[in-house]
């Protein structure tokens, strides 16, 4: 028998030593030796005296796991819910276009109610931390579904906490475009049900389309594509295809602000801009994302090691896919990333 003093937790080999006392303990054999016994009583004090500094190790030896706590669980859904919706939104504006003009609903869809959920989210675990109880359905029901005022409440607990983040909230006014247009297809007084208002035969102002491209579309186009090299390449090549097509096909689209496309050229060269409001729609899009979950992850990576919330245990890693720089944001096409 090893000296008490040297005994060491690894490879778990004190765990099926236990195992097999117990073993023993509970057989109908008698015990091997008095002195044999009375050193694993030792050896049982010393290791119940350890202090383990780290306390994922103490999870770990312990085997206390938070995994079937309620509250874990349910934390667990709704950090992959809204992940898994601000994906669908990230994918949708990375494909919206003239020709697809469903997809940008569909991108403010998955936008809005992610972006409001993981805020939520934040909310309710900043309240958990705080209060020892999470937001009650009237207070979650309170918050509403204004984008802008869970955005900047979030911020709140942000600034009350003092949370130095990697990745902070953005500030470019495309960005704070881009967070309208969300907080206006939130509202069923504006844009969710802007499609159906227009059935009166008069267009509504607050039609998620036409918004998304005047707010955001046109200042990206104006940012980061018209004067550059890219429009100059862009014109050359579709008056190209028009000099090609022009007298051998017909053409007939819709613009996203509601005008007619029927010229071959128009339309090639309209294709060429939505790859970068693509691109950058995405970016800024995905910015305030990226934000909230490097927020979540500050406030609750450390607490999920601790005993009594261990219930916040590992979820900031089903929001790592957003905390990545910008390279990530503007170029990869589907998400989450693998």
């Amino acid at each position: 028998m090893a000296d008490l003093d040297s005994v060491e937790i690894v490879g778990g080999s004190a765990e099926r030593q236990s195992r097999r006392d117990d073993r023993m303990m509970f057989s109908d054999r008698p015990v091997r030796s008095s002195p044999h016994r009375q050193t694993l009583n030792r050896i049982s004090t010393k290791l119940r005296r350890i202090q383990l500094p780290d306390p994922r190790l103490h999870m770990m030896v312990t085997l206390s796991t938070p995994f079937s706590d309620p509250i874990w669980r349910g934390l667990a859904r709704e950090t992959d819910l809204a992940a898994q919706l601000i994906c669908s939104g990230a994918n949708e504006i990375g494909r919206a276009d003239y020709a697809s003009q469903g997809r940008y609903a569909a991108a403010q869809f998955g936008f809005s109610n992610g972006l409001e959920r993981l805020g939520k989210l934040i909310l309710t675990s900043d309240s958990l931390l705080s209060r020892g109880q999470p937001l009650d359905d009237k207070e979650l029901r309170g918050k509403g579904h204004s984008i802008l005022g869970i955005v900047d409440a979030v911020a709140k607990v942000q600034s009350e906490r003092q949370l130095e983040l990697g990745y902070e909230r953005p500030t470019s006014r495309i960005a704070a475009n881009a967070l309208a247009s969300f907080d206006n297809f939130a509202a069923a007084s504006q844009g969710r049900y802007a499609n159906h208002a227009s059935l009166t035969g008069v267009p509504s102002p607050h039609e998620p389309t036409a918004r998304w491209w005047t707010s955001v579309c046109e200042p990206i186009l104006d940012e980061h594509f018209r004067g550059t090299k890219l429009e100059k390449r862009a014109r050359a090549d579709s008056q190209q295809v028009g000099v090609m097509l022009a007298n051998s096909s017909v053409t007939l689209h819709f613009h996203e602000n509601g005008s007619v496309i029927t010229n071959v050229a128009e339309a090639s060269f309209m294709a060429h801009e939505r790859k970068a409001t693509q691109k950058w729609g995405r970016f800024y899009s995905l910015g305030y994302a990226r934000w909230m979950s490097e927020l979540f992850t500050e406030l609750t990576r450390g607490v999920g090691y601790t005993p009594s919330t261990e219930f916040f245990f590992g979820h900031y890693e089903r929001l790592a896919t957003f905390r990545v720089p910008d390279n990530f944001l503007k170029n990869r096409a589907t998400w989450p990333l693998r």
